[in-house]
C-alpha cells in the first residue's frame, strides 16, 4: 500500500491493517472449523455475518487512510468516487 509520506504514521497504519487482517483469517478459519464440525446453519451464518461485518470495517479503514493521505491532490477525487463506489 502506497503512501505519500513514510512516516511513524504510516508504519503505524500498516501495522494495525496487518493486525486486523490477521484476525480476520483467524475468523475464516473459525467458520470454516464450524463447518467440519457440523454446527448449526445458524452459528455459520452468525458468524459469517460477523467476518462480514469485519472486512467491510477494514475496507473503510483502509478508505479512509487513503483519504487522509491523497485527496489533498485534486486529480486523486475521481479515483477516491470510484473506490468509494465499490464498497457498496
Amino acid at each position: 500500500m502506497k503512501t505519500k509520506n513514510n512516516n511513524i504514521t504510516i508504519l503505524n497504519e500498516q501495522q494495525y491493517l496487518i493486525r486486523r487482517l490477521h484476525i480476520i483469517e483467524g475468523q475464516i478459519r473459525g467458520v470454516a472449523k464450524m463447518v467440519e464440525d457440523e454446527r448449526t446453519y445458524e452459528e455459520v451464518i452468525m458468524q459469517m455475518s460477523a467476518l462480514t461485518n469485519s472486512l467491510k470495517s477494514l475496507s473503510k479503514t483502509v478508505l479512509e487512510n487513503y483519504m487522509k493521505n491523497n485527496l489533498n491532490d485534486n486529480n486523486k477525487v475521481d479515483e477516491f468516487i470510484s473506490l468509494f463506489n465499490k464498497l457498496g
